[in-house]
């Protein structure tokens, strides 16, 4: 049993200076420490649930009128668009799902309200934040990689890249990424999920990295080559759209890799020490980075495609 009447009576306490949570198991989940009030785990919890909560409307808002843009424009149907789509089916998941269980468990902990449905609530938020976080790194990594193979078939690419192959391997992230989080249901011992999830975020960010540094390379010299010798002005605005849309995607690589670094690194320090007070407070803060990517994803894309940008203000105009 997760949760009964005697644990709720027996195990959650109050005086006048501290809060103490029981550390029952929930499921295949680390059992949390004690929240006392004014320590630096409840300080922490109260913070991060504002900020998730403010993240729910804006990941919520932003990612939902990029779906439905991308939905009405038919326009908007190229092989890195699809996986932009996609990409922001797992942000609008974060904003809608994660976030707002987030703090839907947290305050029941920071109130000492405890139930069986507090456990549901952290149940379905690890589960899905797990499913949306590698998702969204895969797909990250998946679009860096469409445009070094764009830069470097060129004239190929359209043979090499297909939009039935950009379907397919979608469709192969979607099924794996959800067995994937689900499988930790499948053990008691959660050590081989965490290891497997480092895994993939360090291949994730390490092929961002090796791709736009190719990426960088491939451009640089070809615009060496057409200053050097000259070229078709149509060579020269292939390369020069090439070059902004891979520039735009860096910024939202960069960001991949500055919001889940420290993640990645507590997961290595959970690994080593265990689910400490101090390791939990860094849980929180670091996924919270994490999910706030899901945040500023729609304004970056907004501000930096402007194709996108036109379609979503016919959209806003149409639906308005």
């Amino acid at each position: 049993m997760i949760v009964n009447e005697d644990f709720l009576s027996n195990n959650v306490s109050r005086n006048e200076s501290s809060l103490v949570v029981s550390t029952q198991r929930c499921y295949f989940l680390d059992s949390l420490n004690n929240y006392e009030a004014g320590g630096l785990l409840y300080i922490e919890s109260i913070v991060t649930t504002v900020i998730n909560f403010i993240g729910t409307f804006i990941a919520s808002f932003g990612n939902g009128i990029i779906l439905l843009t991308f939905w009405k424009s038919k326009q908007l149907r190229s092989k890195s668009q699809l996986f932009l789509w996609c990409l922001a089916f797992a942000d609008f998941v974060t904003g809608s799902v994660v976030q707002p269980f987030y703090g839907a468990y947290k305050i029941a902990y920071i109130t000492g309200k405890v139930s069986t449905m507090t456990c549901v609530f952290r149940v379905i938020l690890e589960t899905v934040a797990w499913f949306s976080a590698a998702l969204s790194c895969a797909l990250v990594a998946a679009i860096i990689s469409e445009r070094y193979l764009a830069l470097h078939y060129h004239m190929r690419y359209h043979v090499v890249v297909t939009t039935k192959k950009v379907v397919i391997l979608i469709a192969f992230l979607l099924v794996n990424m959800a067995i994937l989080s689900l499988s930790r249901f499948a053990m008691t011992d959660v050590t081989p999920f965490f290891y497997v999830n480092i895994a993939g975020i360090l291949f994730s960010l390490s092929t961002l990295i090796i791709c736009y540094w190719k990426i960088y390379k491939h451009v640089r010299r070809h615009f060496r080559q057409i200053q050097d010798h000259g070229s078709r002005e149509s060579r020269r605005k292939d390369v020069q759209r090439l070059k902004k849309s891979s520039r735009n995607m860096a910024y939202v690589a960069l960001l991949y890799i500055i919001s889940y670094m420290p993640f990645t690194c507590v997961l290595c320090v959970y690994l080593s020490c265990g689910f400490t007070s101090s390791v939990e407070v860094a849980y929180d803060v670091t996924r919270t980075v994490a999910f706030m990517n899901s945040s500023w994803n729609p304004f970056i894309y907004f501000w930096k495609l402007k194709e996108l940008r036109e379609a979503v203000k016919k959209v806003m105009r149409y639906t308005s």
